[in-house]
């Protein structure tokens, strides 16, 4: 799989603790995508999944977050994520996509069903830089959608969905990275360094 980078005790991107994924490749090119870097399909990201997480400590997370990039145009290396994930004891696996479940659900193709029969949440859809509204703390803008396929981990999610948006600014190595969907003043703070 192409994965960019894992860092994991986010607090930005979901409930809790977590293993944050950023999955390397994504052809949509939405305008005002916030990670335009992850857009290119880098082969040199290509890792095996056991190898990569191993030396991860799963049992101090309280889940999971793919983001990208988009994930589901490696849907089998996906599902195999999920399933590794699954298989160690995560429950709560939150997937980002830029397409919608209709497109995915339409797919109809057995990677695409292993990867969303395996996670918790997925917030769909592509985003829009005229829709985002700058509230919540889960969706870019007010067309994505939050589809719960774990409805026990609704509460905790509507709750985290509530709170004003939030970033996290952490290093990885000699590199700073900005964690969260940002709002326009953060975007604005950061658009001349």
């Amino acid at each position: 799989m192409r994965i960019e980078r894992a860092v994991n005790y986010v607090t930005a991107l979901g409930p809790g603790k977590r293993l944050c994924v950023w999955v390397n490749g994504c052809s949509r090119g939405c305008p005002g995508c916030v990670s335009p870097r992850l857009q290119k399909a880098d082969p040199e990201t290509e890792v095996e999944i056991p190898a990569y997480f191993a030396d991860y400590r799963l049992d101090r997370i309280d889940g999971v977050t793919v983001s990208g990039g988009e994930p589901f145009e490696q849907a089998e290396e996906l599902a195999a994520l999920v399933c590794y994930f699954r298989e160690r004891g995560v429950r709560d696996i939150l997937v980002y996509s830029g397409y919608t479940l209709d497109e995915l659900t339409a797919r109809n193709d057995a990677a695409t069903n292993a990867a969303l029969r395996g996670i918790s949440v997925l917030i769909d859809g592509p985003y829009v830089r005229e829709l985002d509204t700058q509230q919540g703390n889960l969706a870019g803008s007010s067309n994505q959608k939050i589809h719960y396929f774990d409805a026990s981990l609704r509460p905790r999610y509507e709750a985290y969905a509530a709170q004003a948006r939030t970033m996290q600014e952490m290093t990885l190595g000699n590199t700073l990275l900005a964690v969260g969907i940002p709002d326009a003043a953060y975007i604005e703070k950061f658009k001349n360094s």
